[in-house]
């Protein structure tokens, strides 16, 4: 009895330890929402939603543009932040030399920095934090 008793307060210490971790929902979704060509430059416009309670500092997005056939059109960074807390914006980036009937789809292919007004990144990795979505043409994923 006296074993069991220490097995259990030792698994009672150990359970917060050993549990689970919560399913990490994304911290920010972004929805490919519109392009439109301009003087040959494709502008996207994309709606960003922050799903935190604190504030995104710094989010850089890498996007890469392949055409119709499948081959790398382009390639562009972009910063996405600052996004207030559960807060939903709207911004619009051009791709320079490259009309919006020139991309077949988009891959978010990176997010190499987030930061969150508590100094903490969003998840294990940013990429995991951040969910794509697109009501535009082309396929948006990551």
């Amino acid at each position: 009895m006296m074993k069991l008793s220490r097995f259990a307060a030792v698994l009672a210490v150990l359970a917060p330890v050993l549990a689970p971790l919560p399913a990490l929902a994304a911290d920010v979704s972004i929805d490919l929402n519109k392009l439109e060509t301009q003087n040959g430059n494709c502008r996207l416009t994309m709606v960003l939603v922050n799903g935190r309670t604190e504030a995104v500092q710094s989010l850089r997005a890498d996007l890469v543009m392949f055409g119709a056939d499948g081959v790398v059109a382009k390639r562009l960074a972009v910063d996405l932040a600052p996004i207030p807390a559960s807060k939903t914006i709207v911004k619009a980036f051009d791709v320079a030399g490259l009309a919006c009937e020139g991309i077949g789809s988009i891959l978010l292919n990176d997010v190499p920095t987030c930061q969150f007004a508590n100094g903490k990144a969003g998840a294990p990795s940013c990429l995991e934090a951040v969910s794509v979505s697109s009501k535009a043409g082309p396929k948006f994923f990551k």
